[in-house]
């Protein structure tokens, strides 16, 4: 997904560059976390293809419905 490489990341790899960014940027909200980003990657999704069903796959969700 992020590299040509077949070697899976371990299952920390993103909390552990999470927790390093922010160790350096102190200014940071501390509200903010990693699973933030999921909602921010799901409307730019929406806002981009205009489709729920490709949302309801991005986002791993079996349904529509609530």
């Amino acid at each position: 997904m992020f590299s040509d490489s077949n070697n899976a990341y371990n299952k920390d790899y993103f909390k552990t560059l999470w927790a390093r960014f922010n160790k350096v940027n102190p200014s940071l909200d501390q509200s903010v976390t990693i699973y933030s980003f999921r909602h921010s990657g799901a409307i730019e999704i929406f806002k981009r293809t205009g489709s729920l069903t490709k949302l309801q796959k991005a986002m791993g969700h079996s349904s529509l419905k609530c």
